[in-house]
């Protein structure tokens, strides 16, 4: 037969411990004052008999030892009272030092940890109770910390290798002006037009990041918007892109009264980057699809290609930041590795989801769902 799990818990055992404690000094004390009334009227203190013959009555002796017993009785009580805290005390102490030793270790370790120190873990063996529950949640707090930190590291480098390109580039060119005795009117032209580029993405990064670095949803201008309106702003923007790549751009068909709650220029960011993406990494004669459907409480927008794919282990990571599913892509011909994170993040500010599902070879399906609104 199974324990009740309520009966594993520190609160239980010292309450069951400190009860059989409390019951096993009771009873102690209990004999204590049997014995000691016992030894008491075994027979009354010898002075007692020689009253008798020194004229005291019987009921005279009586009471006198009735009261010299209960003197000595409530000494004996007071004796073993003070015993039975006493030594209940200590043991209360010791039972509770024991039982908590563990904690003592957690402050031990958490006094331990630094920046530097973040692979020590706990791994307390005990009992499931609180003890236990305190050491397995402090072990996935360090857990958390670790893959913070290591993604606060990647993140800084990823960023400086994606600042160092176009500031290498405008460097070089600089230097090779420097070099250039007999440089142009025209040379220095292309030299401006090179370091404007480079500011441009330095620029844009900087936006980028400042975007995936909100911690709020303080700058977002909110209103209501109509789906159908969103997809054809996106669908325009992006259908020369989509031709020039050889794509085919399309649109489902869609309610016009279906309509979400957000930051019009936010939630189209997030399409274009999609959209972006779906063409980039589509074929010649390829599709791109764009749809919105209501499900209940809820808007499902999705972009939908039929173009390489992503493999089930990108699949994990595309949502992260700087991560690239083409290796092969370099920094300075591709893109940041910002799209998709920059997605997910205006997704989740306007307390939505983002998922993907794909098939190396024919393409992916990229689904947002945010709350539907209801317009008044």
């Amino acid at each position: 037969m199974r324990m009740p799990v309520f009966t594993k818990t520190i609160r239980f055992r010292l309450t069951f411990w400190y009860t059989v404690l409390l019951l096993l000094f009771g009873a102690l004390f209990i004999i204590w004052l049997y014995m000691s009334v016992q030894q008491l009227t075994a027979q009354p203190p010898e002075p007692f008999w020689h009253m008798a013959e020194q004229g005291y009555s019987p009921r005279e002796i009586f009471d006198l030892a009735r009261n010299e017993q209960l003197e000595l009785l409530r000494n004996y009580s007071l004796i073993g009272f003070a015993g039975l805290i006493t030594i209940g005390g200590v043991g209360i102490y010791f039972l509770s030092r024991r039982m908590l030793k563990p904690v003592a270790r957690v402050s031990s370790l958490a006094a331990r940890i630094s920046s530097t120190n973040l692979k020590e873990r706990i791994n307390y063996q005990g009992p499931e109770d609180e003890i236990k529950h305190l050491a397995d949640t402090f072990d996935d707090m360090m857990g958390r910390l670790e893959s913070t930190f290591e993604s606060q590291k990647q993140f800084i480098q990823d960023a400086s290798h994606e600042l160092r390109t176009p500031i290498a580039i405008a460097q070089t060119n600089i230097e090779v002006a420097e070099m250039e005795g007999k440089a142009t009117i025209k040379d220095y032209k292309r030299l401006l037009e090179v370091l404007k580029l480079s500011l441009e993405r330095m620029n844009q990064l900087s936006d980028n990041l400042l975007l995936l670095s909100e911690g709020d949803q303080s700058q977002m201008k909110w209103s209501v918007v109509y789906t159908a309106a969103l997809l054809s702003e996106v669908t325009t923007e992006a259908s020369a892109k989509a031709a020039a790549a050889g794509v085919g751009l399309e649109r489902g068909p869609e309610s016009s009264e279906i309509c979400v709650m957000g930051d019009t220029l936010r939630l189209k960011q997030a399409l274009i980057n999609l959209v972006d993406n779906a063409i980039k990494y589509n074929r010649t004669g390829g599709t791109v699809k764009l749809s919105a459907r209501a499900e209940g409480s809820q808007v499902v927008l999705q972009v939908q290609d039929s173009g390489i794919g992503i493999s089930k282990a990108d699949q994990q990571r595309v949502f992260d930041r700087f991560y690239r599913v083409d290796k092969s892509r370099s920094r300075g011909g591709g893109g940041s590795g910002l799209g998709l994170a920059i997605v997910k993040k205006i997704v989740e500010n306007h307390g939505g989801t983002i998922s993907v599902e794909s098939t190396p070879g024919e393409g992916s399906t990229f689904r947002i769902i945010l709350p539907r609104h209801s317009p008044a």
